[in-house]
C-alpha cells in the first residue's frame, strides 16, 4: 500500500489537538451565541425603509461591501426588481450615509446588522423580518453577494427555480458524492445521491415556497437556529443543516444546475473540449489535487484521465466552484464565485479569463470588479493575464 505524504500524516496529527483547544469557546459561542445575539447585538440593527414597495415575494440580498457598494450590487438588484421581487438587503458591515441612501432606491428594506453568524446571521435577520412584516409570502429567495450574478449569455436563474415547482430550489448543490484522494482519481464511479451525508443545496442562491415559509416549523429552525462566529459550525448547522431539514420533513426539492449526470455530459465531448475543462478547473487549498492537475497537463494524459480529474475536482470541492467557465457555456449558470480571485493564482488567472470574455456592460463591471478584487486581496499575485 503507498505510503501517505508527510503533509497529510501532519495534518491529522495536529487536527485532535485543534479541536481540543478550541472546545471552551466553541462551546460557549454555540450554547449562548445565538441568546447574547438577540438579548445584545440584536439591538444594533437598523433597518430603513427603501422606494420598493413591499410585496409577497421578498428577496434576501445579503452583502459585504468592505470595499463599499461596487456596481454588481445594482445589477443584482435591479435584476430581483425586474422579476418582481422585493430586496430586502441585509449588509453584515454598517453603511455610509451616501451608500444608505443608494440601497433605500433599490430596495423595499436596508438591514444593517453586527456581523456575528456569518451568512446564516444574515439571512436569519431578513428571513424573520420578511415573515413578520408580510401577511402572505409567495415564495422568498435568499441570495448573497458571494459570486457575480446575473452573467450576460446565462439562464434566468428565477424563472428556471420557480419553474422547478420545488418548495426548496438551489442554483446548485454539492457533495452528492463521496470525495476521492486525488491519487486515486482514476477510481472514481461517479454516482450522484441527495442521501450522500454530506450533501447540501448552495446557500448562495435558494428559492422558498410559501407553503415552506408558512411551516411553523420552519420559522421555528431559523428562530432557534445557533449562532457563532465559528465558520466550520455555519457551514455544517447553516448550509447543510438546512438542506437536511427539508429533506427530512418531506419538502420537495432541487437544483437548477444538474450534476448527477455531469459524468455523461462531459464524457460526450471531444478529447480537446476535455481538456479544455481540465484546464479551467479552478482548485483551491487541495495541493495534491493542484498537483495532478499540473502533472496531467504537462505531461499530456488520455480524455479518460481528464474527466476523472475533473469529477474527482467536484466531488472534492463542490461545482459552483470548480467549473465556471463549462457551467456557463454548457448549462447557462448564472453565477460566477468570487473567492477564486484571490486563493491561488492559477485559480485567479482562470476566473479572470473568463470574466474578461463575459458580454455587454455587466460583463465589463464584472471583469473590472474581478481584477479589482486580485489586486487588492492578492497584491502578491502578479498582473492579471490578457
Amino acid at each position: 500500500m503507498k505510503r501517505p505524504p508527510l503533509w497529510k500524516i501532519t495534518r491529522e496529527l495536529k487536527r485532535p489537538l485543534q479541536q481540543i483547544t478550541q472546545l471552551p469557546s466553541r462551546l460557549g459561542s454555540l450554547l449562548l451565541g445565538r441568546w447574547y445575539y438577540d438579548a445584545v447585538l440584536a439591538r444594533k440593527i437598523r433597518c430603513t425603509e427603501g422606494a420598493i414597495p413591499a410585496g409577497p415575494q421578498p428577496a434576501v440580498y445579503l452583502i459585504f461591501p468592505s470595499q463599499g457598494l461596487q456596481d454588481s450590487h445594482f445589477i443584482a438588484l435591479r435584476y430581483l426588481i425586474d422579476s418582481g421581487f422585493a430586496p430586502v438587503v441585509v449588509s453584515n458591515i454598517p453603511l455610509g450615509d451616501a451608500d444608505r441612501q443608494r440601497l433605500s432606491k433599490v430596495c423595499w428594506l436596508c438591514i444593517e446588522r453586527p456581523n456575528f453568524g456569518y451568512d446564516f446571521g444574515g439571512y436569519r435577520d431578513g428571513l424573520l423580518t420578511a415573515h413578520t412584516r408580510l401577511k402572505r409570502i409567495d415564495r422568498l429567495v435568499l441570495l448573497n453577494d458571494s459570486s457575480w450574478f446575473p452573467l450576460p449569455g446565462a439562464g434566468d436563474w428565477l424563472a428556471e427555480a420557480e419553474a422547478l415547482n420545488a418548495d426548496f430550489a438551489a442554483a446548485a448543490c454539492n457533495y452528492g458524492h463521496p470525495r476521492v484522494e486525488a491519487e486515486r482519481f482514476r477510481s472514481i464511479n461517479w454516482g450522484y445521491s441527495t442521501a450522500s451525508r454530506n450533501f447540501q443545496y448552495c446557500s448562495f442562491a435558494l428559492m422558498l415556497s410559501g407553503g415552506l415559509m408558512a411551516d411553523p416549523n420552519f420559522i421555528k429552525f431559523w428562530k432557534r437556529f445557533p449562532l457563532t462566529n465559528n465558520k466550520k459550525f455555519i457551514v455544517r448547522r447553516g448550509e447543510t443543516g438546512l438542506t437536511q431539514w427539508v429533506l427530512a420533513h418531506g419538502f420537495s426539492h432541487g437544483a437548477v444546475l444538474k450534476t448527477a449526470d455531469l459524468d455523461q455530459r462531459l464524457a460526450q465531448l471531444p478529447p480537446d473540449e476535455i481538456r479544455q475543462v481540465a484546464e479551467e478547473t479552478v482548485i483551491f487549498g487541495r495541493p495534491s489535487l493542484a498537483a495532478l492537475k499540473a502533472r496531467l497537463l504537462s505531461n499530456g494524459a488520455p480524455a479518460e484521465d481528464y474527466l476523472s480529474f475533473i469529477l474527482t475536482a467536484v466531488a472534492t470541492q463542490g461545482v459552483s466552484y470548480t467549473l465556471p467557465a463549462y457551467l456557463h457555456a454548457a448549462a447557462g449558470f448564472a453565477f460566477l464565485k468570487k473567492s477564486p480571485c484571490w486563493l491561488t493564482r492559477d485559480g485567479s488567472d482562470i476566473t479572470l479569463r473568463f470574466a474578461a470574455g463575459l458580454k455587454g456592460e455587466a460583463g465589463q463591471v464584472f471583469a473590472a470588479e474581478a481584477c479589482q478584487l486580485r489586486q487588492s486581496r492578492a497584491p502578491d499575485f502578479p498582473p492579471a493575464p490578457d
